[in-house]
């Protein structure tokens, strides 16, 4: 019968290390791997905040839509896209997902003739006003 080694003195130190550097590395990897990227966002635009999900007449209406009972997982981001700044309400479920992106002034990409694959091929994330399930 074969028995196991085991490491003693200078191996099992040596073990340690590789074991511990092992899993500080895989920390980090795993970490980086579920954070969004959130460049800097200044609100210039009053509908781009936090406040306004509850005080926008239009946004209020919109986030209402999504908050019904069992519409799956929302997330309302702002985006940056050739230099202007959109508001998104996404989640999987919608079938036209870009009738819900606004500019400030509560048009849809389709009022302002922006491909809907186009627009997310080019934007940035600036930052995350809500996240839930409903």
């Amino acid at each position: 019968m074969k028995a196991s080694p085991t490491f003693r003195g200078p191996q099992n130190v040596r073990a340690s290390k590789i074991l511990t550097l092992m899993i500080i590395a895989w920390m980090l990897i795993a970490g980086s791997c579920t954070e969004t990227e959130v460049k800097e966002y200044d609100a210039a635009e009053p509908c781009f905040t936090k406040e306004s999900l509850e005080t926008v007449p239009w946004i209020k209406d919109e986030l209402a839509w999504f908050q019904q009972p069992k519409m799956s997982f929302l997330m309302v981001s702002v985006y940056r896209y050739r230099g202007e700044y959109y508001l998104a309400f996404e989640n999987v479920a919608t079938s036209g997902p870009s009738i819900h992106i606004f500019n400030c002034s509560g048009q849809h990409l389709g009022e302002l003739n922006i491909n809907y694959n186009e627009f997310y091929d080019n934007v940035e994330l600036m930052t995350v006003l809500l996240e839930g399930y409903y």
